[in-house]
């Protein structure tokens, strides 16, 4: 079923690839939920920033600021910007972390992709598998870059409300992903397909590194209310 799905995914990879000669990248993902219909993921990198959204320009949006390692999510209906600094992960795992990955040999190797031959990883915490994926090494770096940096602002939010989580909701596997190795996927090259034990995960469809991206995609909306985690912001 991996593969087959994977598959479908570098047809539309093949009529996807543009010519490179502007600063803006375009990757878009297809997200699968269970007990939901598939939707978009868009993400669009540039030198200085990262959107995310879900492929319409007047949806809610996060825009993460590469330079100032700042995460913006822009909700329109209640007209919010929540505002999430870089804070270094300080607190110790409250359990010992046993991070391994596996590379999964194949029959034949999976179709390359811009010259590039993906390969597929389990990933595990402390024995348990945690995560699927199949990532192609050197294709898209400036993006995998960015999201590393993304991930890593997140992970220092993680980590600051870990004392509110009750122990017996700790998970390794979530304590690995998303605080102490919030980059953990991403260090194999860009994910193409990936999953989780529970069933979430995405594929990629598409990808462009000459979009035409307008300006005001990375501009945070005037009049909206600005808080952070901890409050309203002055």
């Amino acid at each position: 079923m991996w593969r087959q799905v994977w598959l479908g995914g570098v047809l539309l990879l093949a009529g996807g690839v543009a010519a490179a000669g502007q600063n803006a990248t375009m990757v878009l993902y297809q997200v699968l939920e269970p007990g939901f219909e598939p939707y978009s993921s868009r993400l669009i990198v540039t030198p200085r920033y990262l959107r995310m959204d879900d492929g319409d320009a007047a949806s809610s949006f996060v825009l993460f600021d590469r330079k100032r390692n700042v995460i913006h999510s822009v909700t329109h209906n209640d007209r919010t910007v929540l505002e999430i600094p870089l804070q270094a992960v300080t607190v110790e795992s409250p359990v010992a972390l046993r991070m391994e990955h596996k590379v999964v040999t194949t029959d034949e190797p999976l179709p390359a992709i811009a010259g590039r031959t993906p390969r597929q990883l389990h990933l595990s915490v402390n024995g348990e598998q945690c995560y699927d994926l199949v990532a192609v090494e050197g294709l898209l770096d400036d993006v995998v870059a960015a999201l590393r940096a993304f991930r890593t602002v997140l992970a220092g939010e993680n980590a600051r409300i870990l004392a509110e989580v009750p122990a017996d909701m700790q998970d390794p596997c979530d304590l690995a992903l998303n605080t102490y190795a919030p980059d953990w996927q991403l260090r194999f090259g860009l994910p193409i397909q990936e999953s989780d034990p529970q069933g979430k995960g995405q594929l990629l469809l598409d990808y462009s590194t000459d979009y035409p991206a307008d300006a005001a995609l990375f501009t945070l909306p005037k009049g909206y209310q600005r808080y952070s985690p901890g409050g309203a912001l002055p």
